[in-house]
């Protein structure tokens, strides 16, 4: 039961077998037929293209991650109840800008307290040197009195014991402007103490009231009044808004040493001014990334238009070696195939029905950086050998092929058809572009 199925599949190859033999025995004849008869097989139209050397230079392609010229996670310093909340979501605010209160009215309380303790310890010095004049002019007094009395008891005027009371006098009115005089230091202690306190809270009053250290956009605004905010909460994200900003990728190691501030390198991207823009290096790091083994470089990127926000990722090209002289074909010359790319090389085989006649010789190529609707031919061509480009895909070794001209190109006139450069003239494509 079980060799019937595979009895019959046998018998359903053999006979498709048969069939497809047929078909090619009778296309074989037809054709060898046709050509006993002096027909012929028509050549194939296709672009002609001649690989053409340009000064190329290789690059490495990095991906790059914008980065703010400043940034700051704008939070609180003290705790507090959110009072007043000034900014939205995704706004724009200025240097200065008043962009959260926190409840201050204990702390004003206790600054008219420390305000009034500032008056007194000021009034206590107004009283402390007027003390101290009145003592001043008493001790200046006592003093004279004295020296009158010591002049007098040479003369048997005064008596001793006047000359003593006098004396005391003196010593008294000297101590009392001593005392007045520690009276004045001790309130002019209070009033710095006062000062001191006053700046203290009014510190604090100004640390609940937060500003905007810069021209930036706000992020994502979480906090509302009436909310508690305890020591160091996050209020709002703030990226400066400039006309440049920055742009970090990382170089490999090796290809460090090329890479310098000061250089110009190529940037894509659609936000960005152009797709190749040109961006300027500002600095390198001093160390390598021990666990990447790569170089950070930090660039420097225009943004007149703020399109370009941190975090966002663009391609960077970096050179990693010296420009050379490349061999380069148009992308469609290049055919891609299992067993490797290839071109097909247009090279004379004149007829004598069609003495300018060319056909195709197929050439294993190697090929280099894809440049566009370009490629690095890095082996298997010379410059000026010319190729078939576009209708390069139906060719085949040996094919005989009719040269057209690309789009764009006008053909040449019959007069010219048949002139021995009229090939070159009507079919090369330039490459510049």
């Amino acid at each position: 039961m079980q060799i019937k199925p595979l009895v019959a599949g046998i018998g359903l190859l053999a006979v498709l077998g048969v069939v497809g033999g047929g078909l090619f025995l009778w296309k074989y004849r037809q054709l060898h037929a046709q050509q006993g008869q002096g027909g012929f097989i028509p050549a194939l139209p296709v672009e002609m293209v001649t690989a053409e050397t340009i000064p190329w230079q290789p690059r490495s392609r990095l991906v790059g991650t914008v980065i703010a010229v400043r940034s700051v996670n704008l939070a609180n310093e003290i705790v507090g109840v959110v009072k007043e909340v000034n900014f939205d979501s995704g706004a724009t605010v200025e240097p200065g800008q008043v962009l959260l209160k926190l409840d201050t009215s204990t702390e004003e309380a206790d600054l008219a307290a420390a305000q009034a303790t500032k008056r007194l310890a000021m009034s206590g010095i107004d009283v402390a040197e007027a003390e101290i004049t009145m003592s001043k002019s008493a001790a200046d007094l006592a003093r004279t009195t004295l020296k009158r009395y010591k002049n007098a008891v040479n003369a048997n005027s005064v008596s001793a014991s006047d000359v003593d009371r006098a004396t005391s006098e003196v010593e008294r009115a000297e101590a009392a402007m001593e005392r007045a005089e520690s009276s004045l230091a001790r309130a002019r202690a209070e009033k710095d103490q006062a000062e001191a306190r006053v700046q203290q809270i009014e510190t604090i009053i100004a640390k609940k009231t937060l500003k905007a250290p810069f021209r930036a956009r706000a992020g994502m605004r979480t906090v509302h009044p009436g909310q508690y905010l305890a020591e160091g909460t996050k209020i709002v994200d703030l990226t400066e808004l400039t006309d440049n900003i920055y742009l970090d990728f990382a170089v490999p190691q090796e290809y460090a040493q090329r890479v310098s501030a000061g250089m110009v390198v190529s940037a894509q991207s659609k936000l960005l001014a152009s797709d190749d823009a040109k961006i300027t290096v500002v600095s390198v790091d001093a160390t390598v990334n021990p666990v990447t083994r790569n170089v950070r470089v930090r660039s420097s990127v225009p943004n007149p238009d703020f399109k370009l926000k941190p975090g966002m990722f663009i391609d960077v090209e970096v050179p990693v070696a010296p420009a050379v002289d490349s061999i380069v074909v148009p992308a469609t010359a290049v055919r891609r195939a299992a067993f490797g790319p290839h071109v097909y090389v247009i090279v004379p085989a004149p007829t004598p029905e069609n003495p300018q006649g060319k056909k195709v010789s197929h050439r294993m190529v190697q090929l280099g950086a894809n440049l566009g609707d370009r490629v690095v031919v890095a082996s298997g061509l010379k410059a000026g050998e010319q190729v078939a480009a576009g209708g390069s895909f139906k060719l085949m070794d040996g094919a005989a092929v009719a040269i057209v001209p690309a789009p764009g190109q006008k053909a040449a006139s019959p007069a010219t058809a048949g002139a021995e450069k009229s090939d070159a003239s009507v079919t090369e494509v330039s490459n510049k572009r």
